[in-house]
């Protein structure tokens, strides 16, 4: 139940930031940022369920893991493939380099540009062009 309400509220987020229209395109904290900070409470569950699996490997836990991989495995797929959100991260991609080379952006905030970007990529983000 915890991963299902995590999950839930992970999409949510990553939707809210798609569907987000009221802040600039261009502004960090409203896309990047937000997508930064979406799945926190996903992140916890995660935690505390991959710290158990590798330090208690029983029979029991590998049956949980097993029936975990899939589910864990759809949903990266679904927060990769929210409509609209790709198209905020590429334009983010797009101004990275203007936005730091004029101070208006740190080194860190590029490397995130770039290091979203990449793995929206490496998940098929423009498979179809």
């Amino acid at each position: 139940p915890a991963f299902d309400v995590a999950m839930a509220a992970h999409l949510a987020d990553l939707e809210a930031i798609a569907a987000s229209s009221s802040a600039p395109d261009n502004d960090f904290d409203s896309i990047l940022g937000a997508y930064d900070r979406a799945g926190s409470l996903l992140s916890k569950v995660s935690s505390v369920y991959y710290n158990y699996t590798s330090s208690l490997n029983t029979p029991d836990m590998q049956a949980v893991q097993t029936q975990m991989a899939p589910v864990l495995s759809r949903h990266t797929s679904k927060a990769y493939d929210v409509p609209g959100l790709f198209a905020k991260i590429e334009r983010m991609h797009d101004i990275k380099d203007e936005k730091q080379r004029s101070g208006e952006w740190t080194p860190e905030q590029a490397r995130l540009a770039e290091r979203v970007h990449t793995a929206f990529l490496r998940k098929g983000a423009k498979f179809d062009s």
